[in-house]
């Protein structure tokens, strides 16, 4: 199926105080288009599927879906969640998403009674700019789109964090990114398949002062191809799952390993005790 954002459902009193505005930008061309369906019958639903801005809560665009549970929605560059309600049925909402001009995803999205559904938001395809046609051309030899290796390339001019690459992966005697986190500095793995497992050890003081001012755990922030995936402060089966990835299939891995070394790209207010960026293989 190849890479997927991993979306996850989210409470219903968040949708409910959503605002509707409604608006297609003129020209928009991030394309977001699916299914919506009963996550325990399969069977496809009449409702309403919606763009959200993270910051603000209110909807981009929305539309209701056809009798066979089919939208679509344009956009522009930016980042939305995907939200979904039906009559009688609790609202779903996924996690953010950043998209480019260009663009295109095909969802489907469950929704369920009762509950958040057991199936999760999926990606069926997901289309970038560059087309097969100019694939070539804006990868590198291991795989990494020329813009992300470009970007790589000037964080590690910098200094700052830990940067590996395909010839440091081809080195390790390890298999999975897990295994491979296993022997970075400043990082304690006690299992290599569980993420929530993995802290920084560099970033011990930082594990006190939030142990002290919220009661919780320092929180490691877990990127892919520049998009985040986990949720704050919260342990989720996908993200946990990230450690048994194939290390064939990553081509540069970024370990920030506290606030002294985060870069700008990916500073956020949670993340204090670093975090931890993987490239993938696009070829």
């Amino acid at each position: 199926m190849g890479l997927q954002f991993i979306l996850r459902a989210s409470s219903a009193a968040r949708v409910v105080v959503l605002a509707i505005v409604a608006h297609a930008a003129a020209g928009a061309q991030v394309i977001v288009k699916g299914v919506l369906y009963d996550d325990a019958n399969g069977a496809r639903l009449r409702g309403t599927v919606m763009l959200v801005d993270p910051a603000t809560d209110a909807a981009i665009v929305n539309t209701t879906t056809d009798s066979l549970g089919q939208f679509i929605l344009k956009t522009s560059t930016g980042t939305f969640q995907i939200a979904a309600v039906h009559p009688g049925y609790k609202s779903v909402l996924s996690a953010p998403i950043s998209a480019r001009n260009g663009e295109s995803f095909t969802l489907n999205v469950p929704i369920a009674e009762t509950g958040d559904p057991t199936h999760r938001i999926g990606v069926v395809e997901h289309i970038r700019p560059e087309g097969n046609a100019q694939r070539a051309s804006g990868l590198t030899t291991n795989g990494m789109a020329t813009s992300d290796a470009e970007r790589f390339q000037a964080r590690r001019a910098v200094g700052t964090g830990l940067h590996y690459e395909r010839k440091d992966f081809d080195k390790a005697n390890a298999t999975t990114l897990g295994e491979f986190l296993q022997t970075i500095p400043g990082l304690s793995v006690i299992d290599p398949s569980s993420t929530s497992s993995m802290q920084m050890t560099r970033s011990s003081g930082m594990v006190g002062l939030a142990s002290r001012t919220t009661g919780s755990a320092c929180h490691v922030g877990w990127f892919m191809d520049g998009h985040r995936m986990d949720l704050p402060g919260q342990v989720d089966p996908v993200t946990d799952g990230l450690g048994s990835i194939q290390l064939e299939a990553i081509s540069a891995l970024e370990v920030f390993r506290g606030l002294s070394e985060m870069p700008p790209e990916f500073a956020e207010p949670d993340l204090r005790c670093g975090a931890i960026a993987i490239w993938t293989r696009r070829g």
